[in-house]
């Protein structure tokens, strides 16, 4: 993990909460006004899967990408195409520009539309409408692996496989997150960019065989690199069993896990997380359910922090300190609203999100 030495690294979100991104409503106001008035201390901007194709999360962030042919409902890399070889040096002409040179007209060459992302549009929008300057802003991207996996070619082979498309999807994640940066430091101390990897759940199947450690450390490191130079956090958000010993040994500096469902997925590796937590790293706690509709609509604030408790409990009976697992708790939705949720249910998980935070800094002091 970079430590860089500023306050960004001395910070602590000490149970503050916000989302993992998306909604299920299709009214792009109300969702953002939502997002402002239940995570008002670190809102993210919203993602609205229901409102367009575009706005899918992986095809929400391939825009731009070369040879990226859309057809219908079905996207793929024509890597035969005649202008293929042009296209990819164009991209990483811009790559180089924005990166090494700072060139903002190369970096608006990963910019993420407002037909892609009418959330980002209208969080700015608001942003710049309001005089608060925020404790922090979140952006969220779909990381290099869950990109790779589900995008294919034109002969229905995985892109992760194709070694200049998967270089390729990692540079053009690391720019999409920089791209947000450069768009959210105006209006907060602090910007948290989170990559989704729920793909990742996968690793280690017998469908990646082929993919090893490495292969996803050294992928996450090239985003994340990109995330501190900016003076961002790199977090990452990942669903279920994942192999969370394989993130902890990466330069991210937050982990956002499903606490509701498989909290003992994070406990599986008390050395690796002692290790991350030295060093400064935050735990995400997914505590309020999303992928559950029953869930989300019986739990309550008392039960909740009940389960958060029990989980706090599990992590301090294998050594580690209480008051630092609080100090470095993040509080968010286990998972995105905009997947099984309704508009009625993502609403109360909204409100459960911002009473358990509120509850939480109560009780612990951290007003």
């Amino acid at each position: 993990m970079k430590d860089t030495n500023t306050s960004q690294s001395l910070f602590e979100p000490r149970c503050l909460a916000t989302t993992i991104g998306s909604l299920p409503h299709t009214d792009i106001a109300v969702g953002t006004e939502l997002i402002f008035e239940s995570t008002p201390e670190i809102p993210a901007w919203p993602q609205f899967p229901r409102r367009i194709f575009q706005e899918n999360m992986v095809v929400q962030f391939t825009e731009g990408m070369p040879c990226l042919v859309q057809d219908g409902d079905h996207i793929y890399f024509n890597t035969k195409a005649k202008h293929f070889t042009d296209q990819l040096t164009e991209f990483f002409t811009h790559y180089l520009a924005a990166t090494e040179d700072g060139d903002p007209a190369a970096l608006n060459h990963f910019a993420i539309s407002a037909q892609y992302a009418a959330g980002f549009t209208q969080f700015i929008a608001r942003l710049q409408e309001q005089t608060i300057l925020r404790v922090a802003l979140k952006g969220q991207v779909a990381g290099p692996f869950t990109l790779g996996t589900n995008l294919l070619d034109q002969d229905d082979r995985c892109a992760y496989y194709d070694e200049q498309l998967r270089d390729m999807i990692v540079k053009t994640v690391a720019l999409k997150a920089m791209w947000q940066i450069d768009r959210l430091r105006p209006f907060a101390q602090l910007i948290i960019i989170l990559i989704d990897e729920p793909s990742l759940l996968n690793f280690g199947s017998q469908m990646f065989l082929t993919v090893s450690r490495e292969d996803i450390i050294g992928d996450l490191n090239e985003v994340a690199a990109v995330i501190h130079t900016q003076g961002g956090l790199a977090g990452i958000h990942c669903e279920a069993n994942t192999d969370w010993s394989l993130l902890m040994e990466s330069d991210l500096d937050i982990l956002v896990f499903d606490a509701y469902d498989h909290l003992q997925a994070i406990t599986l590796y008390p050395g690796d997380l002692r290790i991350f937590l030295e060093r400064g790293g935050w735990l995400g706690w997914g505590i309020i359910p999303t992928l559950d509709r029953e869930a989300a609509a019986t739990e309550t604030v008392p039960s909740l922090l009940l389960r958060f408790e029990k989980g706090i409990d599990q992590l301090v009976s294998k050594g580690f300190d209480r008051e630092l697992l609080l100090r470095r708790a993040l509080i968010t939705p286990s998972c995105g609203a905009g997947g099984v949720l309704t508009e009625e249910l993502a609403e109360r998980v909204l409100d459960l999100l911002c009473q358990l935070s509120t509850m939480l800094r109560n009780h612990y002091g951290f007003v």
